[in-house]
């Protein structure tokens, strides 16, 4: 598969959206990192409000601008601004502008469609084998919304996949070189609402390698608008933010090994966080940037479309994974082999798999639960009442996996029958299995 996008020359995408900007990075075939898209060339300008703007009296393909050019367009008073775009669409909240209904899903399907437009300064669209986008806080709602949005963008044919901020960090952090994670890391995310932290841990002692992510918010952090304040009210405000900065730093690296920190974020300035930066940088690896999560979100990507033994080394593990590798033993021939349905670290609303099995001796399958945290595998009987066995490889079942929340596996099994001989029943079984009993 890998050498077949390597002839074509295809690119992933990872596509950080978050409620007040977002970012985009891009990753050909041939290219062993990641690059992020810039609104100008040459340029870092990575960031992307995540505005709209309804410009007056064009009702053409034009009437929406985006990004930069929808602030400049509402401060010069040519249309109307429409902020919050990701919470908008996640609570399913429709706007009104100049007394016209818009649906939040179609405004979020505007922007998508509209900065994938950029892209395609650098990557065309037919290029992509797959994009994967990241958000802060995601849920069913918002997840489809993007697929509508995708869907209009002409991405059809695109692989789309989700994954978590924390997702993307552990993506990022694995695929830099291995001096930068020998212990824990740390990274700071600085954004209007304040900083998340996220620390990153490994326990070594698995196979794969189970690694964890810690998050804490911190809103006293959230930064304040100074534009009508005294240079001496500025300066005393920075100074207690670097002091709270700081007194968060001392407690959380006091109370681990780090190795590095990443600070993420516009917000953050060597102009008033000199204490706190003197001390992250004491016998640690500093870095400072803003684009980390969408080059993780590009790396996920590529591990899904070609997984590399990165994948097979490392496994991200949260509570809305699955902490256990689940699969089947069958007979194929005269050999019994063991066949892989779930792997641990998938999301949840990645879990599925489906599939046909023959049942030979009875009415009964195992389900081989193991667990990556070294814990004793388990075994889990499904038992099909009131299906008769037949004994001569006639009884074709199908085997349906997939996950409505973090907290279950549902499992759906069908009688098939087997052909005009033995027609199928049309009965379905279903069992659900507590994630609790296998984490």
């Amino acid at each position: 598969m890998f050498t077949d996008m390597l002839k074509r020359n295809k690119a992933v995408v990872g596509f950080d959206l978050g409620n007040d900007y977002a970012q985009i990075s891009y990753c050909r075939a041939d290219q062993s990192m990641p690059d992020t898209m810039s609104l100008v060339m040459g340029e870092e300008q990575y960031n992307i409000p995540t505005v709209l703007c309804r410009r007056r009296g064009n009702d053409t393909a034009d009437m929406w601008s985006v990004g930069k050019e929808a602030l400049k367009d509402a401060s010069e008073n040519a249309g109307v601004l429409v902020e919050d775009l990701v919470l908008l669409a996640k609570n399913n909240v429709s706007v009104k502008l100049e007394d016209e209904d818009f649906a939040a899903d179609a405004l979020l399907a505007v922007f998508i469609r509209k900065t994938l437009a950029i892209l395609s300064i650098y990557v065309k669209s037919e290029d992509i084998e797959a994009i994967a986008f990241t958000m802060r806080d995601m849920n069913a709602q918002l997840m489809e919304a993007v697929k509508k949005a995708v869907e209009t963008a002409g991405l059809n044919n695109t692989r789309l996949y989700f994954l978590s901020h924390e997702d993307c960090f552990f993506q990022y952090m694995i695929h830099q070189p291995q001096e930068m994670w020998i212990h824990d890391v740390l990274l700071y995310d600085y954004r209007s609402d304040g900083i998340k932290s996220y620390l990153l841990k490994m326990n070594r002692k698995t196979n794969p390698v189970a690694c964890f992510i810690e998050t804490s918010m911190f809103p006293e952090m959230k930064p304040a608008d100074l534009t009508q304040k005294t240079e001496a009210a500025k300066s005393a405000f920075y100074r207690q933010l670097d002091a709270e900065l700081l007194e968060i730093a001392k407690e959380q690296c006091g109370a681990n090994n780090i190795t590095s920190v990443f600070l993420l974020g516009d917000y953050f300035s060597r102009e008033w966080c000199k204490e706190a930066l003197r001390y992250l940088c004491r016998e640690r690896r500093v870095f400072q940037g803003n684009n980390l999560f969408s080059k993780g979100a590009c790396y996920g990507a590529r591990e899904k479309v070609y997984a590399s033994t990165l994948s097979a080394s490392y496994v991200y593990l949260s509570d809305e994974k699955l902490r256990a590798n689940i699969g089947i033993t069958c007979d194929r021939g005269q050999e019994e082999i063991y066949f892989p349905i779930l792997d641990a670290g998938t999301n949840w609303y990645d879990a599925k798999r489906e599939f046909d099995v023959m049942l030979t001796k009875n009415n009964t399958f195992i389900l081989n639960i193991a667990p990556v945290d070294g814990s004793k595998t388990r075994l889990a009987k499904i038992s099909l009442e009131g299906l008769k066995v037949r004994g001569n490889k006639t009884n074709r079942v199908g085997l349906r996996f997939f996950m409505e929340d973090p907290q279950a596996v549902q499992i759906e099994i069908t009688d098939k029958g087997f052909g005009e001989f033995f027609p199928s029943t049309g009965r379905i079984w279903k069992e659900c299995l507590p994630l609790e009993v296998i984490s």
